[in-house]
């Protein structure tokens, strides 16, 4: 087994919240690994298998002095099968059994949290913490059955067991008392109803596609779009940068570029009363950049990784200050792969509001409910499905997405690709008319939405960059919406 893999004793953090993944257990009985065992971060790493009352999981954690601990699993499976199913998770000899939560919602996220009613009281040092299934209900056959039912999209949704969070109850309080004393206002974003996101990918020729970037060119499109803001992705694909970073070029140089198209493109859009906010992805090429990400060797450790992350969201943020919306307002990858390291979430959220205070973070959460309480408003992407309207109940206190605003975002054509041989690749998933309804109807529920056009690896004069059929559209969306 790979050290990244293997279970070792955790550390618990007194003041804030320790996270485990659930791979990292000792597993007993029929549960298993639901992906390969690899040095990587994975997309897939469940723990499946609660057939009996002798499949447990097993973690060891060390606490710093005898304490109670609040404890939260986030877990995913058919409703059926949750609906017979209770929960017990036992340390010392203390034993907490509870039915397994079956949402009461439709939509995202699919992986909920679950908080235990009761705490854990765990001693000073090491103690082990087990989990199980127990007073299943119907036959081992019926049961069966169910986990073996596939969904629409050809997969098995049985109980599916992603993490659990550990921290003590006090903290907790206070974590939520500075997360909420630092939220960014998005009303902004409200008031303007929707934004444009543009994947321009750094990938081959990336300084020469930012030396010939025509920003004019550029914000004319954006204009006639009618967006009030521009996510415009840095590090997407390979890790450069469109712009000056000494945090990069301290780590390995050539990955920066001379020329500052941030700087340019905040001018130019801001004549128009448009705002830029950058996207960042903060795996995408990140072993080029700086090696294996999540660390090797026997003890992996990602410490120097998120050095690095709040060093580099700090400088940006401080250079940009707040003519910049925001350095992280889509921060991709992290309830699939950042969250699985159990990062430092408010010094990376502190380090975006560095330079402006008021900058929004949305610590993309995809499938999962919200990964930390310094998330300002969901990130989760909607491919070009129409974007779902989550109910209200879950942004409210104790709901899956406390903390955070509704927002949501997807492509009308796809995330990339552009035209090839002057053919464009993508097209417009829905008729003007539908678009019309989806922001209309996103507009009267006040939640800003940001579509993404793909774009052609040039962004110069002398050819289209975006699909001019979806320019068409977006300028029918503007006149219905906007009305001009």
């Amino acid at each position: 087994m790979h050290p990244y893999w293997a279970p070792r004793t955790w550390q618990l953090r007194p003041d804030d919240i320790t996270t485990i993944m659930g791979f990292r257990a000792e597993l007993s009985g029929n549960l298993a690994h639901a992906d390969r065992l690899t040095p990587a971060v994975v997309n897939d790493a469940f723990i499946r298998g609660f057939k009996t009352e002798k499949d447990v999981m097993t973690w060891e954690v060390n606490a710093p002095y005898e304490a109670n601990y609040s404890v939260a699993l986030l877990y995913a499976g058919r409703k059926e099968i949750l609906a017979q199913s209770t929960l017990e998770v036992s340390s010392g000899g203390k034993f907490i059994s509870e039915k397994v939560n079956v949402p009461n919602w439709d939509t995202r996220p699919h992986v909920q949290r679950h908080t235990l009613k009761q705490s854990l009281l765990l001693k000073k040092g090491v103690n082990t913490i087990s989990l199980r299934l127990v007073d299943f209900q119907g036959t081992r056959e019926e049961r069966d059955e169910l986990d073996n039912l596939k969904n629409t999209k050809g997969k098995t949704t049985p109980f599916a067991l992603w993490s659990i969070e550990l921290v003590r109850p006090e903290a907790l309080v206070a974590i939520k008392t500075r997360a909420k004393s630092m939220k960014a206002d998005v009303q902004w974003m409200v008031d303007g109803k929707y934004g444009l996101f543009v994947h321009f990918s750094s990938s081959a020729q990336y300084q020469d596609r930012v030396a010939t970037f025509d920003v004019d060119a550029f914000v004319e499109q954006v204009v006639e779009i009618g967006a009030s803001w521009v996510c415009f992705t840095c590090s997407h694909g390979a890790h450069y940068w469109p712009g000056p970073s000494k945090t990069i070029d301290e780590l390995k140089p050539g990955f920066t570029c001379e020329r500052d198209l941030i700087r340019e493109l905040i001018d130019a859009l801001a004549k128009h009363d448009i705002r830029l906010m950058l996207y960042y992805n903060p795996n995408s090429g990140m072993q080029e950049l700086y090696g294996n990400t999540y660390g090797n060797g026997a003890e992996p450790d990602p410490t120097g990784y998120f050095n690095f992350l709040e060093s580099h969201f700090r400088e940006v943020s401080l250079r940009y200050g707040e003519d910049l919306a925001t350095t992280a307002g889509y921060v991709d990858d992290c309830g699939w792969k950042v969250y699985q390291l159990d990062p430092p979430w408010e010094k990376l959220a502190r380090a975006v509001k560095a330079g402006n205070p008021n900058a929004p973070v949305g610590f993309s959460q995809n499938i999962f409910a919200n990964l930390t309480p310094f998330s300002d408003f969901v990130a989760s992407d909607g491919a070009g499905r129409e974007p779902e309207h989550q109910p209200d109940f879950l942004f409210e206190e104790g709901g899956q997405l406390e903390g955070q605003s509704p927002a949501a975002w997807f492509y009308m054509d796809g995330w990339g690709g552009g035209a090839r041989h002057g053919v464009w690749r993508g097209k417009p998933k829905f008729s003007a008319e539908k678009y019309i309804e989806i922001f209309q109807k996103a507009d009267e529920a006040n939640m800003p939405v940001t579509i993404n056009l793909a774009s052609s690896p040039y962004i110069t004069r002398t050819s289209p960059f975006f699909n001019p059929a979806c320019i068409e559209i977006m300028k029918q969306v503007r006149k219905a919406v906007k009305g001009d």
